[in-house]
């Protein structure tokens, strides 16, 4: 996704979210510093069993084990999502059962990011699943932030400054 071709009412939805994230946990680098340490592993740390992840300025946990199945399909279900405006959209039946059942095993996840330092900030929750509705099933902009998209979309969310003339 590109962040400068998004409506100016998402833009500054994702900037107030990814903003508030941020400074619950020490600041704008402090979350980007997350995000790249995240993209440097060169196993993705949602497999780590011990369903946390440290990065320098902070630790993430999460409340259930995911599986490298299940990661494959999810990725593949955002890309889908991004494709046709929801993860079961214009899925083969076979492909659309087990894309349902990872959606109903990752349901439960939640995240929780927290600074090293309370003083820092108090850290944040977020899940996998914004909207689960049957077909309507939107991923998270939060997880998609973190975890899918490059970094440089979550740089340009939290410096985002709307414009005067775009409204």
């Amino acid at each position: 996704m590109n962040f400068n071709e998004l409506e100016t009412d998402k833009k500054e939805k994702l900037h107030q979210m990814i903003l508030k994230a941020a400074m619950s946990v020490g600041g704008k680098n402090f979350f980007l510093k997350m995000i790249e340490d995240i993209k440097k592993e060169t196993k993705h740390p949602l497999l780590n069993k011990s369903m946390a992840f440290r990065w320098t300025m902070g630790r993430m946990s999460w409340n259930k084990p995911v599986y490298k199945d299940t990661l494959t399909l999810l990725f593949e279900g955002m890309k889908n999502e991004e494709k046709n405006g929801s993860i079961l959209a214009s899925l083969a039946p076979r492909k659309h059962k087990t894309t349902s059942n990872m959606m109903r095993a990752l349901k439960p996840l939640k995240f929780t990011a927290m600074p090293k330092n309370q003083k820092e900030g108090e850290g944040f929750s977020f899940a996998v699943f914004d909207v689960i509705e049957g077909e309507n099933t939107k991923v998270s902009d939060m997880f998609k932030t973190i975890f899918f998209y490059n970094i440089d979309f979550a740089k340009k969310a939290l410096n985002y400054e709307e414009k005067q003339n775009e409204r």
